[in-house]
């Protein structure tokens, strides 16, 4: 039986089925439920978070969607060698706020208990903001590099994922936890927590979250579904090079253009839009589409057979969307780069830079002095 706190009777029947179902499977050795229902902040529309501990032969952690009975359902496989050397900092939340369902050699138990000693301390915020740091450098070379080659909308694509990558610091030295559809929630009460809410303010502005109505966000969700129609219809026609292309690329793809999770990230939106999240739901269909882009431009040059330069990723997908242009100019739609010039493109990344050096500046003495606080 599975008892999980103010887990609803049918969910848990459902979870004690797929449990029972992937415990006689001989690479599974430990399943927890994390996310929203383990946080006990789920609503009607959110799905259920699996952290799978996989003992087969991969070195990446993926995620594929079900359906359940109606239950959707993330299965995040994560590898078994991974909670026997140092952890990856990616999963410490899910590991930190997991409730185990099952675990066949202990293994997920001990992680577990070691995490909870050592989530909140100084030096685990420090390894998990240093992610965040590293990542969005490599977004802002990128942004750069456009800009220098002229690809005006591959830098504000970039500059913005730098930014947002950055201001999960504060979020991470806030102690708030990630959920990827309330992100804008987390981050404005993390500023606030840490007195930096000007930058939550000018990140709204920069990234064009802080002017938005109904229609206009209604009309995102009618251009994602264009774009996953778009994109899921290419990968169908070329599953041979899907199956050759790296393992990341292939998990992430499978993951995205998987009706079932349409159907879930649909539902999800609605739901925000009702709520009059509207920045929310904004972010929340974006950030996976800046994933899905980037995965599928992988995918595009391989059926191709170029080689394409990530830095101009829109320069390049416009290239190899040339005999269907309608995908690339929807993509730009949604994210609003058509007509960027020089002078934006620039202002982006200038407001970019200076809160990165900012959060940079600050992030140990905003740790030791949150630490202090809490």
């Amino acid at each position: 039986m599975i008892y999980v706190l103010k887990l609803p009777e049918k969910i848990r029947r459902t979870l004690e089925k797929t449990v029972a179902e992937m415990r006689v499977r001989e690479n599974i050795y430990g399943i927890g439920l994390f996310g929203s229902w383990s946080r006990g902040e789920a609503s009607a529309s959110s799905d259920v978070d699996l952290l799978i501990l996989d003992k087969s032969n991969f070195n990446y952690e993926y995620v594929e969607r079900i359906d359940a009975a109606g239950l959707l359902i993330d299965l995040d496989h994560v590898p078994k060698q991974w909670i026997h050397g140092p952890i990856p900092p990616e999963i410490d939340q899910k590991l930190y706020e997991m409730q185990i369902l099952y675990d066949r050699d202990w293994s997920l138990t001990n992680t577990k208990l070691l995490m909870t000693k050592f989530y909140n301390s100084a030096e685990r915020i420090d390894i998990r903001t240093e992610t965040h740091i590293i990542d969005s450098d490599i977004y802002l070379s990128r942004a750069t590099s456009a800009f220098s080659r002229e690809d005006f909308e591959s830098a504000c694509f970039f500059a913005i994922v730098a930014l947002e990558s950055i201001l999960k610091v504060l979020i991470e030295i806030a102690l708030e936890p990630f959920a990827n559809s309330r992100f804008i929630e987390r981050l404005e009460s993390s500023a606030a927590k840490l007195e930096m809410s000007d930058s939550f303010r000018e990140y709204m502005e920069t990234s064009k979250l802080d002017k938005l109505d109904n229609e206009s966000v209604k009309e995102k969700m009618r251009v994602f579904k264009l774009i996953w129609d778009e994109t899921r219809a290419t990968v169908l026609q070329n599953l041979p090079a899907l199956e050759s292309a790296h393992f990341k690329v292939r998990t992430k793809l499978n993951y995205y253009l998987s009706p079932v999770f349409l159907n879930g990230m649909i539902l999800r939106a609605s739901s925000l839009i009702e709520n009059g999240k509207l920045a929310e739901t904004t972010h929340y269909l974006r950030s996976v589409l800046i994933d899905l882009v980037e995965n599928y431009v992988w995918l595009k040059s391989l059926i191709e057979k170029v080689k394409v330069d990530y830095s101009t990723i829109m320069r390049s997908l416009k290239s190899l969307e040339e005999k269907n242009p309608k995908n690339y100019e929807h993509i730009t739609n949604f994210f609003g780069l058509t007509d960027i010039d020089k002078h934006e493109a620039k202002q982006v990344i200038e407001k970019a830079r200076e809160i990165m050096l900012k959060v940079r500046k600050d992030r140990k003495v905003l740790i030791k002095n949150h630490l202090r606080k809490s």
